[in-house]
């Protein structure tokens, strides 16, 4: 169903008599209520498992992931927004989480609830509002249907709140520093030689496993080794060597592009393999990454990283920076393949020579170091005991 459709229907439903919203059902959603992933997964699933007096529901409007989601967690937990009744089910509901957009569509829809928009990232490029490529409509769209309706919107670090509250256009003290839930799980790491088996029943012994995550670029497919010396048998004889595994994360729509480097020591770990790779950051020894905000994250480990923006002009241009690229990107930028494998050598062997400065940018982004979930509950609970005493 469409935003516009699903709007509609939603104001059809209010204008019938509706329950007062339980403060106690709370419900969750994520990007177009069609995934189960990014912050609002992993709130709902600390919720269903540590507090008993709350009714957690997640919207999934995509049946075949809510009937599979259904039958490992239960029915009881998933509804979907496209009928009266699915709508009407949100609207009773006094609590909503999302990690983008809304469970459901209108204006003046956070005035008797709570709405916490959990969001799913660092800006570090211009977001929402901020965005240079959103159309006129869009923005008011945006901002009645969206900003006006949030309560709190959160981020990671004091430093954030004037570019997440100008991104949204909403005041300062809506902006809350109290984390992400998607990134409790780094601080448990899994266990890493089972998640791995399980994917990839065949593997050559390893040392070292490298993540490859670089960002989806909407003009060009992205170039995973962008260096003009690269040899791909070289490369495959290099890891062999160092006995590193090497595992590349595209976006979907270029899961493809791996495939033409995949050997015994590089693998495709795409939303194929894993859906959502936040809670397994732990695992990998070092990222090499572009301009995504998942190193951000990986920050929290204080693991090194190394970053490939072979075509930083031409991306920074088109989408924008709330900060200085070189100034918040803590690792080498290697240029050629040998600049590069030397690089993972030195990482192979030891060296570190980024760990200050990694230190600095993970102090300027992550203020929460550690799980905080408990914390987002605490803080909600807490909100929900002022308004009804």
């Amino acid at each position: 169903m469409g935003k516009i459709r699903n709007l509609c229907m939603t104001q059809l439903v209010r204008m019938k008599k509706i329950k007062e919203p339980d403060m106690y059902t709370w419900i969750f959603s994520s990007v177009e209520n069609c995934y189960y992933n990014y912050n609002s997964r992993y709130l709902f699933e600390y919720v269903k498992e540590h507090l008993p007096q709350i009714t957690p529901i997640f919207v999934i409007n995509e049946e075949g992931l809510r009937r599979e989601l259904s039958k490992k967690y239960g029915e009881q937990y998933f509804i979907e927004t496209e009928s009266k009744e699915g709508i009407r089910r949100v609207l009773e509901a006094g609590v909503w989480f999302t990690s983008a957009g809304l469970p459901i569509y209108g204006p003046r829809l956070g005035r008797n609830r709570l709405i916490i928009n959990l969001w799913h990232g660092v800006p570090l490029k211009k977001i929402a509002l901020m965005d240079p490529n959103l159309k006129k409509m869009s923005r008011i769209y945006f901002k009645k249907i969206f900003s006006e309706n949030y309560t709190w919107i959160l981020t990671t670090a004091r430093e954030l709140i004037p570019v997440m509250a100008k991104s949204f256009q909403v005041c300062e003290e809506q902006i809350r520093v109290w984390g992400q839930p998607r990134n409790d799980l780094i601080f448990f790491p899994p266990d890493r030689k089972k998640i791995l088996g399980e994917i990839y029943p065949a593997l050559p012994n390893y040392q070292k496993v490298i993540l490859y995550a670089p960002t989806f670029r909407d003009y060009g497919n992205t170039r995973l080794f962008p260096f003009e010396d690269f040899d791909k048998k070289a490369f495959q004889d290099f890891l062999e060597k160092e006995q590193i595994l090497l595992l590349l994360r595209l976006h979907i729509k270029e899961a493809t592009a791996a495939e033409d480097f995949v050997n015994s020591r590089i693998r495709c770990f795409g939303s194929k393999e894993v859906g959502d790779v936040t809670g397994m950051l732990g695992m990998f020894d070092l990222l090499i990454t572009d301009y995504s905000s998942i190193y951000i994250d990986y920050l929290l480990t204080d693991k090194p990283m190394i970053f490939l923006p072979y075509d930083k002009e031409r991306y920074l241009d088109g989408r924008g920076m709330n900060f200085d690229y070189e100034e918040v990107t803590p690792g080498p930028k290697p240029k050629t393949m040998k600049e590069f494998t030397e690089e993972l050598r030195a990482f192979c062997h030891g060296e570190d020579s980024w760990k200050q400065k990694r230190e600095q940018v993970s102090k300027k982004f992550n203020e929460i170091r550690r799980p905080c979930s408990a914390d987002i509950c605490k803080q909600v609970l807490l909100e929900i005991k002022k308004r009804t005493e």
